[in-house]
C-alpha cells in the first residue's frame, strides 16, 4: 500500500520529468530537424518555384530548413514513387501536381504507386490555370473562331502541348470532345520549343499553363483566347473563361498541392495544414503567387483529398474517350 508522502513524491517527480509522460498526438517536437521537399519537375517549372517561394516562410517558423529536392523523370512519376516509398514522419513530402497525381494513374500501367492509398493529403495550396494561346498574328480572336475553323477543315489545324500525357495536351483533348473537333497533336519536350513554332506559324494553337504564357503575352508575341478555369484570373480580367467562350461544363485546373507519405500521424498533419495557411497569408507570398498568375487555394487536407478523388475520376474519363496511350 502506498502512503500519502510516497505518492505525493512519486507525483512530484513525474511532475518533473514530463518525457515520461506522452501525450499522444503532440506535434510540439515537429520538425526537430530539416525537412525535405521532393519537387518531381525540373528547377524553374511552376512546382519547383511554388516550394522555393514557400520554403523561406516555413524555415523561419520552424526554425528549421526547407529543402526543396529536384527528382524529374517520368512526368513527375520517379519523384512521387521516391516519396510513396519514404517514412510517414513528415520529413519528406512530395510537391504534388495534376500531371503524376491525377492522369499517370490513368494514363500509365504500374506506375509505381497509388495516389490516394500510399500519399497522405495535407493541402491544396496553388491553381495554375491552362491558356490556349495563339501567335499574335492569328486570324483567330475567340474559341468560337477557332472551334468554327477546326469544324470546317478536320484534322488540318494542329495544337501542341509539354508533352503527350501533359495537363496541356488532356486540357486541349477536353475542348476537342467538348466541341466535336478533330486537330493534330503535336507533343514537345517541354513547352519552350513548342512557342518557337507557335510564333513562327509551324502551329495553330498551344495550350500551356498561365505562368508560363506570361513572357510571350507581355512581349506581344501571343494572344490568349480563353482559360480553362471556372472564374476569370484576377491577374487576366478581360481574357474569357472556355465556360464563357460556348462549353458551360470546361473546368480544368493545374493545381499543385502538399502531400507525405502515407502513416503520418494526424497531429504532423494538422500541424503541416497549419502552417502553410499561414505562409500563405504571408504578403510576400500572395505576391509572388499573383505575379506568377498562380490562384491561392489553402484547402483542408479533407478537401484536398476529396479533390483528387474527383481529378482522377475526371481525367480518366477524358483518357477513356479519347483512347489515349503513352509508350
Amino acid at each position: 500500500m502506498i502512503d500519502r508522502r510516497t505518492f505525493v513524491r512519486s507525483a512530484a517527480i513525474l511532475g518533473a520529468s514530463p518525457m515520461l509522460v506522452p501525450v499522444p498526438g503532440r506535434a510540439e517536437a515537429y520538425p526537430s530537424k530539416p525537412v525535405t521537399i521532393i519537387v518531381p519537375f525540373a528547377a524553374g517549372q511552376s512546382g519547383d518555384v511554388l516550394a522555393r517561394i514557400l520554403s523561406e516562410p516555413l524555415g523561419k517558423m520552424w526554425g528549421k530548413s526547407l529543402i526543396v529536392e529536384n527528382k524529374v523523370g517520368a512526368g513527375g512519376a520517379i519523384g512521387s514513387q521516391f516519396v510513396a516509398k519514404a517514412p510517414g514522419d513528415g520529413y519528406t513530402l512530395l510537391l504534388g501536381s495534376s500531371g503524376p497525381m491525377a492522369i499517370a494513374p490513368n494514363l500509365v500501367k504500374n506506375v509505381g504507386y497509388d495516389p490516394r492509398k500510399d500519399f497522405t493529403p495535407i493541402m491544396n495550396i496553388a491553381g495554375v490555370a491552362q491558356a490556349l494561346v495563339v501567335p499574335a498574328s492569328s486570324k483567330y480572336r475567340s474559341v468560337r473562331d477557332l472551334v468554327a475553323d477546326a469544324k470546317a477543315r478536320p484534322d488540318k489545324l494542329s495544337y501542341g502541348s509539354g508533352g503527350n500525357g501533359s495537363t496541356q495536351h488532356l486540357t486541349m483533348e477536353m475542348l476537342k470532345q467538348h466541341a466535336g473537333i478533330s486537330m493534330v497533336h503535336v507533343p514537345y519536350k517541354g513547352t519552350a520549343p513548342a512557342y518557337t513554332d507557335l510564333i513562327g506559324g509551324q502551329l495553330d494553337v498551344l495550350v500551356d499553363s498561365a505562368p508560363g504564357v506570361v513572357p510571350f503575352l507581355q512581349s506581344d508575341k501571343v494572344r490568349v483566347l480563353a482559360v480553362s478555369t471556372a472564374k476569370r484570373m484576377p491577374s487576366w480580367p478581360n481574357v474569357p473563361t472556355m465556360a464563357e467562350s460556348g462549353f458551360p461544363d470546361f473546368d480544368v485546373l493545374g493545381w499543385l498541392g502538399i502531400v507525405a507519405p502515407q502513416g503520418l500521424s494526424p497531429a504532423i498533419q494538422k500541424r503541416l495544414n497549419d502552417d502553410l495557411k499561414t505562409a500563405l497569408a504571408n504578403d510576400a507570398v500572395k505576391a509572388n503567387l499573383a505575379r506568377l498568375g498562380m490562384i491561392s487555394l489553402g484547402t483542408s487536407p479533407e478537401e484536398f483529398g476529396r479533390y483528387i478523388d474527383t481529378e482522377l475520376a475526371k481525367f480518366g474519363d477524358v483518357i477513356r474517350k479519347g483512347g489515349i496511350t503513352v509508350e
